[in-house]
């Protein structure tokens, strides 16, 4: 099974935390190796590529691809706040910045149920082995 994530973090007025790819701008993501957390995994690439520590234990959506190898991709609750965070601008690596919504260009179906799913605040725990991986905290 082909398992992947993207981080979703927002603000009210519109901005989302994004990494700069070769196709432009898009949300942390990246590839879970086999055997691995999925939570403990997307924090520590949210980390890595953005600087900006959350725990994501929660989804805002999930899709699972029956194709062969069957896939799985979680768009993760990367955390909310009222505006960008004060000198966020300063902290960031070069390649990542809280851009406003319209720099993330033609999203997936489920990146686009996962925004309306955040305006909401609509999430689901994300269990591994039946329970929630100590990586959150707030």
């Amino acid at each position: 099974m082909n398992t992947t994530f993207m981080v979703l973090a927002t603000t009210r007025d519109g901005h989302l935390l994004m990494v700069q790819g070769p196709d432009g701008w898009t949300l942390p993501n990246g590839t879970v190796p086999p055997g691995r957390c999925p939570v403990l995994t997307a924090r520590q690439t949210l980390m890595d590529t953005t600087g900006y520590d959350r725990g994501v234990t929660d989804a805002y959506a999930i899709s699972v691809t029956h194709a062969d190898p069957v896939s799985l991709t979680y768009v993760l609750d990367g955390g909310h706040t009222p505006t960008v965070p004060a000198g966020a601008h300063k902290h960031l690596p070069a390649n990542a910045g809280w851009l406003p919504l319209r720099e993330l260009h033609e999203p997936p179906p489920i990146v686009r149920y996962a925004l309306t799913a955040a305006a909401q605040r609509r999430r689901v725990p994300v269990l591994v082995n039946g329970e929630r991986p100590d990586a959150s905290y707030t």
